[in-house]
């Protein structure tokens, strides 16, 4: 992970991030989402639903930003 920008390009280092860690997806859309007891989940979805595949594609189509969590500036 690049400590200056918290970007995050590969998925072994997306599943190293403790539950609670959101991250924006750097894609046009710019959607986040929040990592709860190991799955990704977007809070704007039905409740239940989780958004692995999504979230594990597009971190190593375009990087993700962690935008809180463990071991960002807050």
């Amino acid at each position: 992970m690049c400590k200056l920008d918290n970007i995050i390009t590969t998925i072994r280092e997306l599943d190293e991030l403790p539950d609670g860690t959101a991250v924006e997806i750097l894609d046009k859309r710019g959607s986040w989402v929040i990592k709860l007891l190991g799955d990704w989940v977007d809070l704007d979805k039905p409740v239940g639903t989780t958004w692995n595949v999504y979230t594990y594609v597009n971190t190593r189509r375009y990087g993700v930003r962690v935008i809180n969590g463990e071991g960002t500036e807050q």
